[in-house]
């Protein structure tokens, strides 16, 4: 979480490359050692970037997986979508609060959520 003093502007930026090479973003964000939000992509991994992902990917793959299993099977996928779905109601309660709130919450509801989801991937 940011504190709150830092009047640090956040950004977006974009980098468009002709090439999928692993090189591309190595030497892009060659030196940066924050956190960058990735879709799985193996080329973000020579990178010295601390790798987050990003739960609507994560939400996608377990969907497939719940599709791809008989419909009378209750398995991990359908707990993980149940999971998610509480994650984002969370988040869907944090609209127009201080990030302070915001991070309070996160604490508090979602990373019990996210320790217990730890748990059963593993």
């Amino acid at each position: 979480m940011r504190n709150v003093e830092d009047n640090t502007p956040h950004l977006v930026i974009y980098d468009y490359q002709d090439s999928r090479s692993g090189r591309c973003p190595s030497e892009f964000l060659v030196n940066y050692t924050g956190y960058l939000q990735v879709d799985g992509y193996a080329g973000y991994h020579g990178t010295e970037a601390q790798l987050v992902g990003c739960m609507a990917h994560a939400r996608r793959k377990f969907e497939e997986a719940r599709r791809a299993q008989p419909n009378t099977k209750v398995g991990k996928a359908i707990w993980a979508l149940g999971l998610i779905e509480k994650l984002y109601r969370i988040e869907k309660t944090c609209q127009g609060i201080s990030p302070e709130e915001i991070y309070r919450r996160r604490q508090s509801e979602a990373r019990p959520l996210m320790e217990e989801f730890k748990l059963v991937a593993e």
